[in-house]
């Protein structure tokens, strides 16, 4: 045998073919990674073009309904004023004594006693001053309920935000009701400073 025996040639249409499927091999493989890419793209971003267009709705909806929001609020601080619900007076410190000192009275004169309170926190919103007083009360449901009605009644308006009524765990006696721990933030509003 000699080294000619070894070569080997493939025929005309073999060679054909095996040049076919390289080639159409490597247009899957274009296909794949490059055009379909290409193709995908312009889909992702209509569908993002889409999401953003909804949401841009949803923004001129919000912008549109605002100037009636805003004439509302004024209509409704209109109201308030109108109706004694804003504390008048020098200071936020002379308006959480003075609701200091209304509480304690309720509180007292139902058989409670004011545990603590603490000094007005204050914040700004639209327009006017938010003072927000924390109290520590203990007493009767009737003490509970009295210093409840009293928020409710107060004019100018006074409003609970935050409630928390606990009973001790241990068992008062039989005869009398039981002591009850109330921690509640009471909130009063301020016109703001005018300039």
């Amino acid at each position: 045998m000699g080294a000619d025996a070894m070569t080997w040639s493939l025929s005309p249409p073999i060679r054909r073919g095996l040049a076919l499927s390289i080639l159409l091999g490597l247009l899957l493989v274009a296909w794949e990674g490059v055009v379909s890419p290409l193709i995908e793209l312009p889909r992702e971003r209509q569908g993002q073009i889409d999401a953003l267009s909804e949401e841009l709705g949803r923004l001129w909806t919000m912008t549109a309904r605002k100037p009636e929001l805003e004439r509302r609020a004024a209509t409704v601080q209109g109201q308030l004023a109108t109706e004694g619900g804003f504390w008048s007076g020098a200071s936020a410190a002379a308006m959480a004594a003075s609701v200091q000192d209304r509480l304690r009275q309720v509180v007292i004169g139902s058989g409670g006693r004011v545990k603590s309170t603490s000094e007005g926190r204050e914040a700004a919103a639209s327009g006017f001053h938010e003072i927000t007083i924390r109290f520590s009360i203990e007493g009767t449901l009737e003490t509970v309920q009295k210093t409840l009605a009293a928020i409710e009644n107060s004019t100018p308006a006074l409003f609970v935000n935050g409630l928390t009524i606990a009973a001790p765990s241990d068992r008062a006696a039989r005869d009398r009701p039981p002591v009850l721990n109330l921690d509640l933030d009471v909130t009063g509003y301020m016109r703001a400073a005018q300039s």
